[in-house]
């Protein structure tokens, strides 16, 4: 057993000192469980998801793009299935099963294609809700609805879609539309980290919602704070790209990397004490905290990136000088490897 202590400058909240005791085997079970789960995803979006997606493509005579392919044959399958899910499972002691993955591949797919019809094609909200009625004029079905369309018919023959679950794609989908606000240089940084809360709160309630489980009020808790946590973690390690794609997310807003950061431990703060409120034995939090923490360490490896370009070029930050390498946390260097290791230990122990 070893004994670290961690500072984190420059914050009020939550304390600043971490004591954690850590066994170090313990964990890189938790690196190599993702790692195992990653591999096993892979192989079963080749072998499940992929064809299904290039069967309706030929079929529309639509080739998905680069960018397209990647994302809805790669990033949110993957993504949604063991960060998303599996972490929300964990509370529960098991894993998704076959059925539970086969219907998540195919709506992981379909939501990487409402996405791209919200950001790049500035759809209305009330055109997504008849594309959910089946009710859009055919004259505004484009390959893309059509191959929603097709992916949602498929869908059906895995499992038949619950009322919880079209509302929670409905209220998920109307805060994908609001998020459109984050393009605006006006915004205030209190009306971004309410929409972060309410978009990606209610999109992870929509993943829950497509799970053969009976989540209880504590449950869905922890699992909306979840997804306004992983939010700002996906604001920070993307800094230059929202940059660039004219996106002001946490990082512009707050007035200081340090902002940024104590916003991120109170929020995680939040998270930990709603999977304590959870009514299940006390290993399964603790599991739960950890695993997550491996994810949400990204967060702190990037935010002490970010603080060395600030250093560099002063307050308040110009953004726009900022180089990408200083704005990209690169982490296939080993320096970097071995800081979330050090974070990931300090957030297990955050209370």
């Amino acid at each position: 057993m070893v004994t670290i202590r961690f500072h984190f400058p420059h914050l009020r909240y939550p304390p600043v000192h971490y004591l954690a005791t850590v066994n170090y085997f313990q964990l890189s079970y938790y690196g190599l469980d993702y790692g195992i789960s990653a591999y096993k995803q892979l192989r079963f979006m080749k072998q499940f998801l992929k064809p299904i997606v290039d069967r309706h493509c030929e079929a529309l005579d639509y080739p998905l793009s680069k960018k397209e392919k990647k994302k809805v044959d790669f990033y949110y399958p993957l993504f949604n299935h063991i960060v998303n899910c599996e972490n929300y499972l964990c509370i529960k002691g098991r894993r998704l099963t076959l059925q539970e993955s086969q219907r998540l591949a195919i709506i992981s797919a379909m939501a990487t294609l409402y996405d791209d019809l919200i950001d790049e094609e500035d759809w209305e909200k009330e055109q997504y809700f008849q594309i959910l009625d089946r009710t859009l004029p055919l004259v505004q079905q484009t390959p893309k609805v059509k191959l929603i369309f097709a992916l949602d018919n498929e869908l059906q023959q895995y499992w038949q879609p619950t009322q919880t679950y079209r509302e929670a794609l409905k209220l998920a989908i109307e805060w994908q539309v609001i998020s459109a606000r984050q393009l605006q240089t006006g915004i205030s940084l209190k009306e971004i980290l309410h929409i972060s809360e309410k978009k990606c709160g209610n999109s992870s309630l929509l993943w829950a919602s497509i799970m053969d489980e009976d989540w209880k009020v504590e449950d869905h808790q922890f699992i909306y704070q979840s997804g306004y946590v992983g939010q700002i973690v996906n604001d920070l390690f993307d800094a230059f790209k929202d940059r660039e794609d004219g996106v002001f997310t946490i990082v512009r807003k707050s007035g200081s990397v340090a902002g940024s950061k104590e916003i991120f431990l109170r929020e995680c703060s939040k998270l930990h004490q709603a999977i304590l409120g959870c009514h299940v034995p006390q290993s399964r939090k603790l599991r739960t905290i950890r695993r997550m923490a491996c994810i949400h360490a990204f967060a702190l490896v990037s935010l002490e990136h970010l603080q060395d370009a600030e250093n560099k070029y002063g307050l308040p930050m110009d953004w726009g000088r900022a180089l990408r390498s200083e704005l990209v946390t690169d982490m296939a260097f080993w320096r970097n490897k071995f800081k979330l290791l050090k974070y990931a230990c300090a957030l297990a122990e955050l209370r």
